[in-house]
């Protein structure tokens, strides 16, 4: 999880608002904790993404709720506004589920399209906050938060490197991971393909299974629920079964 933390001038300006579409998403409230209060956005890792491939990922924002000024010292923030999120990947967008975030809260932003062009990308998330102070709510100045979201776009395979194969596991992405994982497969048919997840000692820990069409398809694991550690994923369809290893990091 990444912390929140941004030092700023004051300055008195007017804010009129603008209009705001809202997002649907929901925010991480179990997985995502302000354990040290100094504000969180969490995950880590956006999960990484295919270019021409429809992407849809969801963070979670808990505004902090106090920051540092280079003139008051410490003072209390009354909510942020997100103004915008730079290097954002090409055919990407983002949408937050309100347009103002208040401390104490927990908010998410949706980052969805289809990207265009490979590469890494640290996400730069501008932001402005209102504090109080001399008993009124004050706007400061937008700054860039520190703590930058990074998201990786990858190449994508195309079906004819699958030529002659009726099923085949493709990498999770990312492995090892921290809360989020995508666990993708191939197959030249449609059927019924079963995602199980088990620890060192053979226990099962996870079971997903449905119905998927020819192709490239993907079970999107939310592996927050698993502990640290090395586990083993299989899986399979009505004929044969392929298992890899899966890590969760701390």
């Amino acid at each position: 999880m990444k912390r929140l933390f941004i030092p700023i001038f004051i300055f008195l300006i007017p804010f009129t608002g603008a209009n705001f579409l809202y997002a649907q998403c929901v925010p991480d409230t179990v997985h995502c904790k302000d354990t040290l209060l100094p504000g969180e956005i969490c995950p880590l890792i956006l999960p990484d993404g295919y270019v021409n491939e429809q992407y849809e990922e969801v963070f979670t924002v808990i505004p902090p709720s106090e920051v540092q000024t280079i003139t008051y010292g410490v003072v209390p923030i009354v909510k942020i506004v997100i103004d915008t999120i730079g290097n954002i990947p090409d055919g990407l967008n983002y949408i937050a589920n309100s347009d103002t975030f208040y401390v104490d809260t927990a908010y998410c932003i949706l980052v969805s399209g289809i990207p265009t062009t490979p590469g890494t990308y640290d996400l730069e998330i501008t932001v402005t906050p209102f504090i109080y102070l001399f008993n009124t709510v004050i706007m400061g100045t937008p700054v860039v938060d520190d703590t930058s979201l990074s998201i990786t776009i990858h190449d994508q395979a195309g079906l004819e490197d699958f030529y002659g194969i009726e099923f085949s596991i493709l990498d999770a992405i990312p492995n090892p991971y921290r809360n989020t994982t995508r666990i993708g497969f191939y197959t030249q048919r449609k059927d019924i393909v079963e995602l199980r997840i088990y620890n060192l000692l053979g226990q099962l820990v996870y079971n997903e299974i449905n119905n998927y069409q020819s192709g490239k398809n993907w079970f999107h694991f939310n592996g927050a629920i698993l502990k640290p550690g090395t586990y083993l994923y299989r899986i399979s369809n009505s004929t044969e079964s392929i298992t890899r290893k899966l890590i969760r990091l701390e």
